[in-house]
């Protein structure tokens, strides 16, 4: 009997609210996340400072990319937030945006293993990172998703 493993990719999500700095490092640590894609659409936090994109860029150095390619468009995500449209029109927005732009078409496709999607949203389930995740899974073969 032959047996093979099949390396899948992995693709991972988090989101920051909640989550006290050392614990998110060591989530991040445990997932052996080698680069965090922050895809917000503005890279600053008031409340949480501590997550601004520059902080995060020294903290994790060459670890720490930014996509805003994947970022919901301003005018999406503040239609959402102000009750102008439901998440599934957001979702449908979302989609028709990421298929427009084609965030993967200069990617290096084996790079992305074991990437982790930063967004604020404390869970993916109404959150742009797991559309996001969902849209890279649909475009290169064998990729499992972790929300953490």
């Amino acid at each position: 009997m032959v047996y093979f493993c099949i390396d899948m990719t992995k693709i991972f999500t988090i989101g920051f609210s909640g989550k006290k700095p050392e614990v998110f490092l060591e989530v991040l640590g445990a997932a052996r996340i080698s680069c965090v894609w922050d895809i917000r659409q503005w890279r600053t936090s008031t409340y949480v400072p501590y997550y601004n994109g520059d902080n995060l860029a020294t903290l994790l150095g060459n670890r720490y990319e930014y996509h805003p390619e994947f970022a919901p468009s301003a005018e999406i995500l503040a239609n959402y937030k102000d009750k102008k449209i439901s998440w599934a029109e957001f979702e449908q927005k979302y989609h028709e945006l990421l298929n427009a732009r084609n965030p993967l078409q200069n990617c290096d496709i084996e790079k992305l293993d074991r990437i982790c999607l930063l967004c604020t949203e404390k869970t993916a389930d109404m959150c742009h990172r797991r559309l996001a995740a969902e849209y890279i899974a649909g475009q290169i073969p064998d990729v499992e998703i972790t929300h953490l």
